[in-house]
């Protein structure tokens, strides 16, 4: 890939933080930077918050941590970094050096700069919008949100010169409420299966004797932000009503599950990428009750690797051609505990049906989540959207 002057396409990549900080957001930004990288052409920069030390595995990216204050996560759990006057300023002067800039997301204010400053400057913007409404349980963030989306969102990818979906459900979400420049893209995330693979059953049985969890119960699995909006309020319920079932979890934040101080549960903290491999591998069930999240990433690495997923109903129409492997059930409802509940029940009643979707699910998501196949599509929309904008003379 190279601009009119047989020079290597400039990408400057913009997120809130870096993958350190362990949000699916800037995960996935990392892993296509990576895949973009091997395919070659291409420069990438990326600029995002200090809070996190960048990435230094992934050759020939050129990373800017950003100063920024992240005191609105630090008191209220809302991953919103406020970047510095001299970073908004290092911002402009990136995109004055760069072809084409790509943003993760419009809500932050490092990208709303970007938007701007790539507006002003007349440089072509593409946005991957991983999220569509989060129903917080606070009215008061509801209806901030719902508003932002509806104005400033639409707005934003309205402008924009390619606007590119993770999920079905997002993309419908903003499709019903806005035109785009040019038609919308859905190019769902991809899995690193070189990582997240499945094995038998004899290594399946080693990995709980390695984390000491009992080898006779069922183990259902968590993984991610210890936070509302994952369901965290939903599954300490759970994990009280089903005392046969071990309840693993592994991540980090403020709802930490070892508070509960219940005997079923298992907390492993601040693991990362090859590390979960073998929790997933143990597990018998990914539970996942979390609202407003497009598709996770978590689902795919799961499904990678045999482990059968239950879901929310939203997130598992976020990609339709997966829905009839994933078992769900509503989270925005009076009774979603009793809801969740009934549903757990059936499948413990069913053992063999969880036993015999591992193939299925492994096999599915080997084939069909592809981190090559997904920074190719990307490489070439860079490709489309910057001659649209500089077209060859």
């Amino acid at each position: 890939m190279t601009t009119n002057n047989n020079q290597p396409l400039k990408i400057l990549l913009i997120t809130h933080y870096y993958p350190n900080h362990r949000g699916g957001v800037e995960i996935v930004a990392g892993k296509l930077a990576e895949y973009l990288l091997k395919i070659g052409g291409i420069q990438i920069t990326w600029l995002a918050s200090n809070v996190d030390e960048p990435p230094t595995d992934i050759e020939g990216l050129h990373c800017l941590p950003m100063p920024a204050f992240n005191g609105i996560e630090e008191r209220l759990q809302l991953p919103y970094p406020i970047w510095s006057f001299s970073a908004l300023l290092t911002l402009w002067q990136q995109i004055k050096q760069t072809d084409i800039i790509h943003i993760h997301d419009y809500l932050y204010m490092s990208n709303l700069a970007a938007f701007i400053f790539a507006k002003l400057q007349k440089k072509p913007l593409m946005i991957t919008q991983h999220i569509g409404f989060i129903p917080y349980n606070n009215p008061v963030f509801r209806l901030l949100l719902s508003f932002l989306n509806s104005t400033l969102g639409c707005w934003i990818l309205r402008n924009s010169d390619r606007v590119i979906f993770i999920s079905d459900v997002v993309q419908q979400y903003f499709s019903d409420k806005t035109r785009f420049r040019r038609p919308a893209l859905l190019l769902p995330n991809g899995v690193d299966t070189s990582i997240f693979m499945p094995t038998d059953e004899s290594t399946r049985k080693q990995h709980r004797q390695e984390l000491n969890l009992p080898l006779n119960q069922p183990i259902f699995l968590f993984v991610g932000r210890f936070v509302e909006k994952k369901g965290l309020l939903i599954l300490q319920q759970l994990a009280q009503k089903f005392p046969e079932v071990h309840w693993l979890f592994a991540g980090w934040g403020a709802l930490d599950p070892t508070s509960w101080q219940l005997p079923n549960v298992t907390v492993l903290h601040n693991l990362r990428e090859a590390q979960l491999t073998p929790v997933y591998q143990t597990a018998d069930l990914l539970i996942l009750p979390s609202k407003g999240e497009g598709f996770p990433l978590v689902v795919q690495e799961a499904m990678a690797c045999g482990t059968p997923v239950m879901v929310g109903t939203e997130t598992a129409q976020a990609c339709k051609a997966a829905e009839h492997l994933m078992f769900s059930e509503q989270v925005e409802c009076d009774d979603g505990v009793s809801r969740w509940s009934a549903k757990i029940k059936i499948i413990l009643e069913n053992t063999k049906q969880l036993q015999d979707l591992r193939l299925q699910v492994s096999e599915f998501a080997q084939s069909y989540w592809s981190w090559q196949k997904t920074a190719t599509d990307y490489y070439e929309i860079f490709t489309h959207t910057f001659h649209q904008q500089f077209p060859k003379k």
